[in-house]
């Protein structure tokens, strides 16, 4: 597939659209509904993806089938330039469910500790010190998404629930947020908590179990939040 397309800056061909009486701008023939790209479909065949700013690589494929393929696969060649923690730890998101020693084990070797398994003390050890670190701006995206997945799995035993994935898009290609659906269907929005509570310093973890069962708030329900949304992916 790699011979089928060519990587190009899009100033190069926005002029060779514009030498073949197109602009690049105005005569798109649609635009995709994932990551709202521009697509140029030529009379000879060949197909032109810009991503929507027109600032980052836009591709030359040889032909539609190629083109098809690549929307087929649901991966552009080129990664998203605004690269976030969770594209930066590609697939292993996407079997977000079956991660959490991988992490355990980074959180163990990064912040030097040497828990055998997931429990709350050792997870509000893992919290503290991680907010130490970003306070010395020695804090990875990785170590955020490792918190997510073992505080999470605490959430998930406690909850009888499930992991599930909100599925976005940035230039090019998707990014997956993962998130807890418990077992009385109720939503928990496991990552923007763990990263509001780094950002904010916050390191008591008991608040996220007091959250958990308070009867003070309406929960998101499933039922709710679902609908209408096509980007949810529950793991099993």
């Amino acid at each position: 597939m790699t011979n089928c397309y060519k990587i190009k800056s899009p100033e190069e061909l926005t002029d060779y659209l514009k030498n073949q009486g197109r602009d690049a701008f105005n005569d798109w023939d649609y635009q995709l509904q994932t990551n709202y790209g521009f697509v140029h479909e030529l009379a000879n065949g060949e197909v032109i993806f810009f991503e929507n700013r027109y600032e980052h690589p836009a591709i030359l494929f040889t032909n539609k089938k190629c083109f098809d393929d690549i929307i087929n696969l649901d991966k552009f060649p080129i990664e998203n330039p605004e690269q976030n923690m969770f594209d930066n730890e590609g697939d292993k998101i996407k079997a977000f469910h079956l991660q959490a020693d991988y992490y355990r084990n980074h959180l163990n070797k990064v912040l030097k500790f040497n828990f055998p398994e997931i429990t709350k003390e050792a997870a509000q050890e893992y919290l503290k010190k991680v907010i130490g670190r970003k306070i010395k701006n020695l804090t990875t995206g990785k170590d955020i998404v490792a918190l997510i997945s073992v505080i999470g799995e605490l959430v998930k035993a406690e909850t009888g629930g499930k992991w599930f994935l909100v599925k976005r898009y940035g230039s090019y290609n998707p990014t997956y947020e993962p998130n807890i659906l418990t077992s009385a269907g109720n939503i928990y929005l496991m990552s923007s908590r763990i990263i509001g509570k780094i950002k904010w310093r916050t390191s008591r973890i008991e608040d996220i179990f007091i959250e958990l069962h308070s009867t003070l708030t309406e929960p998101i329900k499933w039922v709710d939040y679902s609908k209408s949304r096509n980007n949810l992916i529950v793991l099993e």
